[in-house]
């Protein structure tokens, strides 16, 4: 296989029988560059999915993450046709058409990706990711008369496909998903079918070639082979591994960190030169990012590259290897960077240089304590904003904190929480019934300032929200960048601010809240989950303490008083 500009192998095993899956990508790198990334995803027996990172951690991967992964290994090993079936929500669109029309009638609409095409062209060169090299072969049709399909999962399922099947050979040779992120497209050839013991068939594509919502390509060269095996064991959720070494000088530390722009918190973090530097600290993360100029300074190997949706195009940055980083007493081990321009993102203390963006993987082995009083009434000073990490082994939370801690969801390496809030009702156009409590999940979003809350689209339709507060023009609202995250610069006019009543976690209720809306539809770069409400943004988190734990047994968070 080919991905993120690296060689390497995958092996994809299969229950023909059923929905079950898992697969292992390792890719290829030098010795200087720290060796193999590997990273594993699956599908067990009783459809709980899950991934593990190239650091070892295991995670299970819930709703949309869910069935987006589902569906495309369900497609590319014909599982759609058999054991995963009963699964999913499969209409015929169309038989019989050629392929080329095929695509141009029932293929992905770019209505809205001319639109960010039309912005693109006013962003500076440097961010936009080159087009691949086998960028051809997606427009590429067969000759073949084609049936088209729409598929969903029947569960909750809010994840669209559309699937092109030679009617011939009964195989798909194109299959496009529709999420949060745009359009993901794979394209198959030569399908190699294998009948096995119990009658049923294996079948896999020779060549299968994904493009994902970023435009980045990834090319898998296959051949088939078959094994009997424990089932449940083979696709089971595998225990966490540490492929970097982490470990504590103490028991706990508290940070330099002062509130950036739209409120962000930044952090001072020790790189392998000795240097410190501000980082901000983004829970919607799921890598982490440094600047080109820190990683130069500290010669960390440059390999690979990784793309992200940003606000424009999308971005691309080269993968950097450091030789450990240094969150107070906590030190992390080879830790991966994804590089990427971050200057002028927001205004650092004492005219600094932003260094870089710290993400789940370095905050997902501490216990993370945020606490942000409220400024003192009367006072001229800023509150004192202070941020902890603890070591896990030896944190004992308050009973204040164990009372309110609330279970976190993972969905594609990004924590949700469910919470109740209620939309505030001003009577602006003449609506004056108050509004219902709502529960939902909401993407936990540190990473994102100057609001406390982004409302979806379709939440913000559904509560009236343009009807009962007043809409004003934002400012400064920014976002973290990562593997799932790319904004870190201010928006542009197409969103508007509201106003929520409540926002209510477990231990904590927050009044009259900010809230943002995209009046165009959720931008991809946004990665609002169509099964999440919306996201909680580091704004909200003032007058209050925040405690993070994010380890992969039993993710939770709590928000207490300061």
């Amino acid at each position: 296989m080919r991905s993120r500009g690296l060689d390497g192998r995958f092996e994809l095993v299969v229950d023909t029988t059923s929905s079950a899956h898992g697969e292992t990508c390792a890719l290829e790198t030098s010795r200087e560059d720290g060796g193999r990334l590997t990273a594993t995803s699956g599908r067990d027996a009783r459809g709980r999915c899950w991934d593990v990172d190239w650091y070892g951690d295991a995670r299970a991967n819930a709703s949309s993450g869910s069935h987006l992964s589902s569906m495309q290994t369900w497609v590319r090993t014909n599982q759609w046709n058999h054991g995963a079936r009963a699964l999913l929500r499969v209409k015929t669109l169309a038989t019989g058409l050629d392929a080329s029309r095929a695509v141009r009638e029932y293929g992905a609409r770019f209505e809205e990706s001319g639109a960010r095409e039309r912005r693109a062209q006013r962003a500076p060169k440097k961010n936009r990711a080159p087009p691949a090299e086998d960028g051809r072969a997606f427009d590429h049709a067969p000759k073949c008369a084609t049936s088209v399909y729409a598929m969903t999962v029947l569960d909750g399922g809010k994840i669209g496909a559309r699937v092109f099947v030679d009617e011939s050979t009964k195989k798909p040779w194109r299959a496009e998903f529709y999420h949060q992120r745009g359009v993901e497209t794979w394209t198959f050839e030569e399908w190699d079918d294998v009948k096995l013991d119990d009658g049923t068939v294996a079948s896999t594509p020779s060549v299968a070639r994904r493009k994902n919502s970023e435009g980045q390509i990834t090319v898998y060269l296959s051949e088939t082979t078959t094994a009997t095996t424990d089932g449940d064991a083979s696709f089971a959720m595998p225990a966490s591994t540490s492929t970097s070494e982490r470990s504590w000088s103490s028991k706990s530390s508290t940070l330099s960190a002062v509130r950036g722009d739209g409120g962000h918190v930044l952090v001072k973090a020790t790189l392998e030169s000795g240097d410190e530097g501000w980082f901000v600290l983004d829970t919607a993360s799921t890598g982490l990012v440094i600047a080109p100029w820190a990683a130069d300074s500290c010669s960390m190997p440059s390999f690979g590259s990784m793309a992200v949706a940003s606000i424009a195009a999308p971005l691309e940055g080269a993968l950097r290897r450091g030789r450990e980083i240094s969150i107070g007493s906590f030190r992390m081990m080879s830790p991966i960077f994804m590089e990427q321009n971050l200057d002028g993102a927001l205004r650092v203390p004492d005219g600094q240089r932003l260094t870089g963006v710290l993400g789940v993987p370095a905050l997902a082995h501490s216990i993370v304590c945020l606490h942000a009083p409220m400024r003192v009434p009367g006072s001229r000073d800023a509150p004192k904003l202070t941020v902890e990490f603890h070591d896990p082994e030896s944190y004992v939370p308050s009973g204040e904190i164990e009372r309110a801690w609330q279970d976190v969801t993972f969905i594609d390496g990004v924590p949700h929480v469910q919470l109740a809030y209620t939309v505030a009702n001003d009577g602006f156009k003449g609506v004056t019934a108050m509004t219902d409590e709502r529960v939902g999940l909401f993407k936990l979003s540190l990473g994102t300032g100057g609001t406390g809350a982004v409302l979806s689209a379709r939440v913000a339709k559904e509560a009236e929200l343009a009807e009962r507060t007043k809409a004003l023009q934002p400012g400064g609202v920014m976002s973290g960048p990562g593997e799932s995250a790319g904004r870190l610069q201010r928006v542009g006019d197409e969103i508007v601010t509201g106003r929520m009543e409540t926002i209510r976690f477990k231990g904590f209720e927050f009044k009259n809240v900010r809230a943002v809306v995209h009046l165009d539809g959720d931008p991809p770069d946004a990665d609002i989950s169509p099964h999440a409400d919306g996201a909680v943004c580091v704004d909200l988190f003032r007058g209050c303490e925040l405690v993070l734990d994010l380890r992969n047994a039993q993710p939770r968070v709590a928000v207490v008083p300061p």
